[in-house]
C-alpha cells in the first residue's frame, strides 16, 4: 500500500481501531478538564486533531498503517451530529491511512432518516457509533414502543449500516466522563441486535470492561457478527479477562483508545500485544488482519 507507516515492515503491519481523534475544543468544560488531567499532553492532541498530517506522523511514528478515529454524538460532552462532517473531513485529508465513525443519536434528532442519509450516503462514513452510557440509550431500545424519544431510529441505523455494508460500533464497559450512566454499559443488549440484524457487523468498545467481560465473551461466541476491539484494556491484563482470546481472534481488533484519559502512546500497547502469550498468527489476526477483512483494507 503506497504510503504505508514507514516502519511497520520492522514490527509488521498494525491497524488502530479505535484512536480519538476528536474536535476536543467543541467539548464541554468538565470533559476537557478530566482530558486535561488524566490525558498527558493534551495540548499536543489538540494540535494533531486540527492537523491530519501532523496526526499522519504521529501514526509513522508509533509504526501504524491505518487509524479508525471514533466520533460520536454525546449531548453530555457536548459532541452533536455535526462531528460527523468533522470526522469525515479528517479522514479525507488522508483516507490511505485513515477510516471515519461518526456517530448517531435518534434522541437528538428530529430527522434520524435526513442524518443517516447524511452519514452514510453523503460523508460515506466507515462506521457508525453508539454510546449508550453518554447517550442514555440502550442499543436494543428499538424493541421499546416506536415513538418513545424517537429510538425506533435505533432501527433504521442498523438496517442502513447493514444494508451499506459497513460496522456499528457500541461503547461497552465503565465511563469516568461526567453524568455517564454506567448501568447502561451492558453488552448484552446487543444480543437482541445481533439476533434481529444478522447482516450487521457490530463492534463491542473495549469488550465490556472491567465488569462486563463475561457477557462479552458470551456474545462472541454466540455471534459470527459480533467483532470486539481491546481498546482502554491494558494489555497485561487481556488475557486476564480473555484467556481464550486466540479462540475469538478472528473476531478481534487492536485499539489502542487513545489519547484517552491514562491511554500511553499506541506504539507501547502495540508491543505489549506481541508480548502476549498468544499463537503468532492470532497475534496478526489482532494487529492487523481482522480489521483488515472488517474495513476491506488492501
Amino acid at each position: 500500500m503506497a504510503n504505508s507507516a514507514a516502519n511497520t515492515t520492522e514490527i509488521g503491519r498494525v491497524i488502530d481501531a479505535h484512536v480519538h481523534m476528536n474536535p476536543f475544543w467543541r467539548l464541554d468544560d468538565s470533559a476537557q478538564a478530566l482530558l486535561r488531567e488524566y490525558g498527558h499532553g493534551y495540548d499536543k492532541k489538540v494540535e494533531l486533531a486540527r492537523n491530519p498530517d501532523q496526526f499522519v506522523a504521529y501514526l509513522d511514528e508509533q509504526g501504524i498503517e491505518r487509524a479508525g478515529i471514533i466520533n460520536y454524538v454525546t449531548p453530555i460532552l457536548g459532541y452533536t451530529h455535526d462531528v460527523n462532517e468533522w470526522s469525515a473531513s479528517f479522514r479525507d485529508a488522508a483516507p490511505e491511512r485513515i477510516f471515519a465513525f461518526g456517530g448517531f443519536d435518534p434522541t437528538e434528532t428530529d430527522d434520524p432518516d435526513g442524518e443517516l442519509d447524511r452519514a452514510i450516503d453523503d460523508l460515506a462514513l466507515d462506521g457508525i457509533k453508539l454510546h449508550p452510557p453518554h447517550q442514555n440509550i440502550q442499543a436494543n431500545d428499538y424493541l421499546t414502543d416506536p415513538g418513545y424519544r424517537g429510538l425506533y431510529g435505533l432501527r433504521q441505523l442498523y438496517e442502513r449500516c447493514a444494508e451499506a455494508d459497513i460496522p456499528v460500533m457500541v461503547h461497552t464497559g465503565t465511563s469516568i466522563f461526567p453524568g455517564a450512566r454506567s448501568r447502561l454499559a451492558d453488552p448484552m443488549p446487543l444480543d437482541d441486535v445481533a439476533v434481529d440484524f444478522p447482516d450487521l457487523d457490530i463492534i463491542m468498545a473495549h469488550g465490556g470492561r472491567p465488569m462486563y467481560t463475561d457477557e462479552a465473551w458470551f456474545l462472541l461466541r454466540r455471534h459470527d457478527n459480533i467483532y470486539f476491539d481491546v481498546s482502554s484494556i491494558p494489555p497485561s491484563n487481556l488475557l486476564s479477562h480473555f484467556p481464550q482470546l486466540d479462540a475469538v481472534a478472528d473476531q478481534t481488533l487492536f485499539g489502542s483508545d487513545w489519547p484517552g484519559p491514562m491511554v500511553p502512546d499506541i506504539g507501547e500497547n502495540v508491543e505489549e500485544i506481541r508480548s502476549l502469550s498468544l499463537p503468532e498468527n492470532a497475534i496478526d489476526r489482532i494487529l492487523y488482519q481482522t480489521a483488515a477483512e472488517l474495513f476491506a483494507v488492501e
